[in-house]
């Protein structure tokens, strides 16, 4: 991408100092000339003002600008051709301007620097300047008469030997092109006949039916699209439940995989699929990353507090794995995640299919109301594949995340877990985990949204009002 960035970097700095070093055709520089291209505005219905000029440093002309468009020929255009191939040029070259070619061409070369990589892309662009030459041919015979295509083609014949090959990466367009293309371009001017009422029919047609095709393939595309937004939760395995009463009238969702059964029970689906930021419960794989890149080791996880002020007291001091999940330390798993590294952290992501696995929100706060998002029930999905570690870590870096979650133990079972909190503009409470009992394991996840109310610690306090009913 920066190469071909540069290139086309390079293609603009020259064209601007060609057309500064250049002198303006005017009616005082060029009196003749000027009036003839004016003449050909005219005949096209061009009311923009399109400055011309002409200079030694091009040898076919070229139009080009977006805002500002403007119109270079060769200084010596008008000594090697006559009067009718000059107005074909500049026909030719105003066509590019009323057809706006060069928005096309800045688009093209958009997308040849971020798809530099896939030659479609580059054979697409280089079809698409033969075919705006194609086009702009017809459109100058349309305008100048079938009974002219003879002399228009004998202009591009007289001038082939000055023209230059369409360029590499380029947002102008040039009357140029390569000997095979001047060819074909000869060959379609010998054949020109103007458009039927039958053609135009059946061109409309195929417009139309291309147009049914994609809206009706719109489902598709939205399937595509959805994994950016939800999360498709297609399993028949699942039944919903009431538990609103819990919630108290606040926005939220709960989902709950039993384990044993395979079966999940959802309240409200529609939020349970529908992807948020996950806030401080990122911090589950963010340590587990870290352990897996030997960052910090079952063992040796400590880290130093570096002495600045932090917004908790829990905070102001040296933490190691268990103490920074207890009390969401953020600059400890910030700390983390920087030696790691961006380009591990978003392989990890993937690898485990975290939500979108955005993370192009920076390795600061990705995490936090920006880039990242996971739904409740792709929380609950992750949390059963890292319990029976379906993604091959070390299982001792299992085992020390899992124990840094451990919240209370009592006779009839364990229970693990992680809250998370968005910010005052962004209200938006998590509580995920897990509950073990002697012959089964239950993974949770409960989301608020919408109300200040909405915090880890009310997540946390419904979830566990839930579980104690649901789990007997």
């Amino acid at each position: 991408m920066l190469l071909t960035s540069l290139h086309l970097i390079y293609i603009m700095i020259k064209t601007y100092h060609i057309r500064k070093n250049a002198y303006p055709i005017t009616e005082e520089t060029e009196n003749e000339l000027y009036c003839q291209y004016l003449n050909c505005k005219k005949e096209l219905h061009i009311g923009q003002k399109i400055p011309l000029y002409a200079s030694c440093g091009i040898s076919s002309p070229v139009s080009y600008g977006l805002f500002r468009p403007k119109v270079l020929i060769p200084q010596d255009l008008d000594i090697l051709l006559s009067k009718d191939d000059i107005r074909f040029i500049f026909l030719h070259e105003l066509q590019h301007h009323k057809h706006k070619d060069a928005l096309l061409n800045s688009l093209f070369c958009l997308l040849q620097i971020v798809y530099w990589f896939n030659p479609l892309i580059w054979y697409s662009s280089h079809q698409l300047q033969k075919d705006r030459e194609f086009f702009c041919d017809y459109a100058v015979l349309r305008t100048v008469g079938k009974e002219q295509s003879c002399n228009y083609g004998y202009t591009l014949l007289k001038y082939a030997q000055n023209m230059q090959k369409g360029m590499f990466l380029s947002p102008l367009s040039s009357l140029g092109g390569g000997s095979s293309m001047i060819r074909q371009r000869i060959i379609k001017i010998a054949d020109y006949k103007k458009d039927t009422v039958w053609l135009k029919l059946k061109s409309t047609g195929m417009t139309c039916l291309l147009f049914l095709l994609v809206f009706s393939a719109s489902p598709v595309l939205t399937a595509v699209a959805a994994p950016d937004d939800t999360f498709s939760l297609t399993e028949d395995n699942w039944e919903p439940i009431d538990v609103s009463s819990y919630f108290a009238g606040m926005d939220g969702s709960f989902v709950l995989y039993d384990m044993a059964n395979d079966n999940y029970q959802i309240y409200n689906k529609d939020m349970s699929v529908r992807r948020i930021s996950p806030d401080s419960t990122y911090k589950i794989y963010s340590g587990l990353f870290a352990l897996e890149e030997n960052v910090i080791s079952p063992d040796a996880s400590l880290q130093k507090w570096n002495g600045s002020e932090q917004p908790f007291n829990a905070w102001n001091q040296d933490q190691t794995l268990d103490t920074a999940m207890e009390n969401s330390v953020n600059w400890y798993f910030q700390n983390l995640d920087r030696k790691v590294g961006l380009s591990a952290l978003s392989s990890y992501y993937h690898m485990i299919s975290y939500g979108n696995c955005d993370i192009s929100g920076g390795i600061k706060n990705y995490w936090a109301e920006s880039s990242l998002k996971i739904s409740p029930a792709e929380q609950v999905n992750l949390l059963s594949a890292f319990l029976r570690n379906d993604w091959g870590f070390q299982p001792e870096n299992i085992q020390a995340v899992k124990d840094s979650l451990l919240l209370s133990e009592t006779p009839d079972g364990s229970l693990y877990g992680k809250t998370g909190t968005g910010s005052p503009k962004h209200p938006n409470g998590w509580f995920i985990g897990f509950y073990e009992t002697a012959g089964n394991t239950y993974c949770f996840a409960t989301n608020l949204q919408g109300t200040q109310d909405a915090t880890g610690s009310n997540a946390a306090e419904i979830t566990i009002t839930i579980l104690n009913e649901l789990i007997k």
